[in-house]
Parts: C-alpha cells; structure tokens; sequence
C-alpha cells in the first residue's frame, strides 16, 4: 500500500469497516477482520480508533447518514410519497442497511459506543422526517397541526414498532400491512 497520512489511513480503515458491517453485521467488525479488509496490520486499527467499539460506532454512522441520503422516490413525487419512502422503504438494496439498524438496537444495551451512536443516527432519522414534514407544509401537501417534531416521533415510533412486528413473523403484518399502517398514520397525522 502506498504511503497515506494519518487521516487518509483512517479513511481507509473506517471505510473497510462499513463494508464488512454492511455484508457480515457489526458482530463481525473484529479488529482483524477490519484490518485484513483494509489491508493493515491490526496495530494501525488501534492507532487510528479508540476500541474496536469506537470503530464500529463511527462506522454504523457513517452507514445511516448515507443511508438517510438514499432518494428512493424522484423530486418531483409528491410529499407524501417522499415521507413515506424515508419512513418505510421497501426497496430491497437498502436491506442490509435495515438488518445493520436492528443490530445496533441488539448492541446498545450492551455497549455504550453503540447506545450513544443509535441514538445520535436515530436524532439524524428525526432531523430527515421533521424536514420532510416541514417542506410539505411549505408546499401545501400537509396540513397544519401538531409540530413537525412532534409528529416526526410519532411516526418513527410506528415506524419502529412495527418493524419489530414484522421481523417476528407475524401474520397479519407483511410487508404490505406495514406500508399500509403509515400510510394511514401520515394521512391521520398531516391530513
């Protein structure tokens, strides 16, 4: 490999880790599992990060913050549609981004790395939806009511719950049912 500096090394680690954590899970961002991907030895892992815990916190924040960037529906959808996708797509390419989301949750009871950064990408969830909602408003598509941040929890909320159903198996809450669900709940919520 050629020379890097500092920051660039870091770069190349931290980006070999998302793509472990994106085709093996968090579980599988091992120290040496990162560094055999970026082609490092072990110990500069450990110079550029914190614990292997730190690592695998940056990089699930970094997956989500693209993951919030993903434009499934095109500028031009309605509101509507652009809420809902940001909600609850279910384009299949950003699965392994979900599974990544679920594990965290797993993990952050456990590790307070993994705690601090679902909850910081569930906040940047939060900034996403309330912009959402606010622009709708701007363009006429949503009535006014409660706040944005107010309904962009609630919505989140549902979001989460019924994510939780639909990973269980239940019958009644495929795939279908759960964009049925919000698209209810953003009709009941923004009119």
């Amino acid at each position: 490999m050629r020379y890097l500096n500092k920051e660039d090394r870091r770069e190349v680690i931290l980006t070999a880790a998302m793509r472990v954590a994106l085709a093996e899970g968090l579980s599988a961002m091992t120290v040496r599992r990162v560094a055999s991907e970026a082609a490092v030895a072990t110990g500069q892992v450990h110079h550029h990060f914190l614990s292997s815990n730190d690592l695998k916190a940056q990089a699930f924040i970094r997956l989500i913050a693209e993951l919030l960037e993903v434009q499934v529906v095109p500028d031009s959808a309605p509101w509507r549609d652009r809420l809902h996708s940001m909600l609850g797509s279910d384009e299949g390419g950003l699965e392994p981004y979900i599974h990544l989301w679920r594990e965290a949750l797993l993990l952050a009871s456990k590790e307070p790395e993994i705690r601090s950064a679902y909850l910081l990408t569930m906040e940047m969830w939060h900034s996403k939806v309330v912009q959402m909602i606010e622009q709708g408003r701007a363009a006429g598509e949503f009535s006014k009511g409660d706040t944005a941040q107010n309904i962009a929890w609630r919505l989140i909320a549902l979001v989460c719950g019924l994510d939780g159903i639909c990973v269980l198996g239940m019958p009644d809450v495929d795939d279908a049912a759960f964009n049925r669900h919000l698209a209810f709940m953003i009709e009941k919520e923004l009119g």
